[in-house]
């Protein structure tokens, strides 16, 4: 053993055999100690897997019935089911952080988000919330709330959620530097209701884009924007397509695109916004074009704008605006010149009768007498009960020429039941009365 000297005493074995096992029965101690430290270590990692599990399936899955609602809550078992659910989506912005400020890797990131996991139990305590981990940089929390907190004042509760959305985002910057947004749903009672407490959360953190300034975001808050953004948008786009109609040759596109384009929502608002647009100029075209045969499939918004971003959809909607205007511009005269062809059609069939009315030749086409007379002004130049006129006026001469009628008789031929009105209608057109007429133009006396 490398020692020069040494001392052998003897030892009895019982005395060997029980010091031997005390070492071993110590050591196999500490190891059964560590074993289970080990094992009480994974089973909270599991647990809180599991756990992270369970909610991210809670708020996600949109096919689950009651009971699969109940099973999940009944499986995280550690906290008292609330009457109300709210859900809040933290948002994290990891392009940098920590206190250098230096770009944040892979390996930080889980750090930083495990930390904000943290800081959003403890803030989330008071109200029965959960937390996990979302997707990206996204962390999600639901909290939950008692009857008697649900029946509160409506003003209360929101001043309580913007605390806890406040008090995230303070301490999230104070302790990690990590700039957060967070939106919150509105509060429900039904539990089936939590994956769309989870869209109404993510809605709301997105409103961070358009208010930068602003870090805490209520979906009640967002929607009531929103509606009120689609119902003037609405108005806008039936003024448009009204003046599309009356005035293809006139579309002014930007018109409509620069509201569009200043809108400055949402992805998903600007694509419904311009949805209700451009379906809107859709319709116009297959109505105009019913019965023409005209091929109207390459305007199908979902063909015309396939495969393009919203922001470029935007872009092409001057075109497809041109495009549409000039398109409804040759159906509409088109269909003008057919109107025309039944308007004098229909008139020359009845001019004869003196109980013609200019409501009867507007009922013969459905249009308002208005609309007719300037559809009928614009397209020949006069005016409608002028061209009624002019053609009893033409018939008038031909029988003064042609027959033997007295003035009265071919007063009722042409459509006037006073021979003293037509005489001073002939007069006004011809320049001279009937009589004379006759007379000039050598017809039977």
């Amino acid at each position: 053993m490398g020692a020069r000297d040494y001392l052998v005493k003897p030892v009895e074995q019982q005395e060997l055999l029980r010091v031997v096992r005390a070492v071993l029965e110590e050591k196999e101690a500490i190891g059964k100690r560590s074993l289970e430290r080990t094992r009480r270590q994974q089973d909270e990692e599991t647990g809180a897997d599991r756990r992270g599990a369970l909610l991210l399936e809670l708020v996600t899955e949109e096919n689950l019935d009651r009971q699969d609602y109940a099973d999940l809550i009944e499986e995280l078992g550690d906290r008292q089911a609330g009457d109300c659910f709210g859900v809040l989506s933290v948002r994290l912005d990891l392009s940098s952080g920590g206190f250098s400020s230096r770009e944040v890797r892979l390996q930080d990131r889980k750090l930083l988000k495990y930390a904000t996991v943290n800081i959003m139990e403890e803030s989330l305590k008071a109200w029965n919330g959960l937390t996990f981990h979302g997707f990206g940089n996204e962390l999600v929390g639901i909290i939950r709330l008692s009857p008697q907190e649900a029946a509160g004042e409506r003003a209360e509760i929101q001043s309580r959620l913007h605390l806890i959305g406040q008090t995230i985002c303070t301490n999230v910057k104070q302790y990690l530097n990590v700039e957060a947004t967070v939106g919150m749903s509105t509060l429900h009672a039904d539990v089936l209701m939590l994956p769309r407490l989870m869209e109404q959360a993510g809605a709301a953190a997105q409103w961070r884009e358009l208010h930068p300034g602003q870090q805490v975001f209520y979906y009640s808050d967002v929607a009531a924007r929103e509606h009120r953004g689609i119902a003037e948008w609405m108005t806008r786009v039936d003024a448009y397509v009204e003046h599309l109609k009356l005035h293809p040759e006139d579309p002014q596109p930007e018109r409509i695109a620069r509201p569009l384009a200043e809108l400055g929502q949402t992805d998903e608002l600007l694509s419904s916004c311009f949805g209700m647009l451009v379906y809107r100029i859709y319709a116009q075209l297959l109505g105009s074009a019913q019965d023409s045969g005209a091929e109207l499939h390459r305007f199908d918004p979902d063909a015309y704008f396939r495969g393009l971003s919203p922001a470029e959809r935007v872009k092409r909607l001057h075109e497809y605006i041109s495009e549409a205007a000039e398109l409804l511009r040759s159906l509409g005269q088109a269909r003008d010149e057919s109107i025309l062809a039944r308007i004098t059609g229909y008139i020359r069939g009845h001019y004869r009768n003196p109980a013609l009315k200019i409501q009867d030749i507007a009922g013969e086409v459905h249009f308002s007498t208005a609309h007719l007379g300037y559809l009928f002004k614009r397209e020949t130049g006069h005016n409608l009960w002028d061209y009624v006129t002019e053609l009893r006026i033409e018939e008038a001469k031909h029988l003064l020429r042609t027959t033997d009628q007295k003035r009265y008789e071919i007063a009722y031929a042409v459509g006037y039941e006073s021979p003293e009105h037509f005489s001073r209608m002939f007069k006004r057109y011809v320049g001279v009365s009937p009589a004379d007429y006759r007379k000039e133009r050598g017809g039977s006396a």
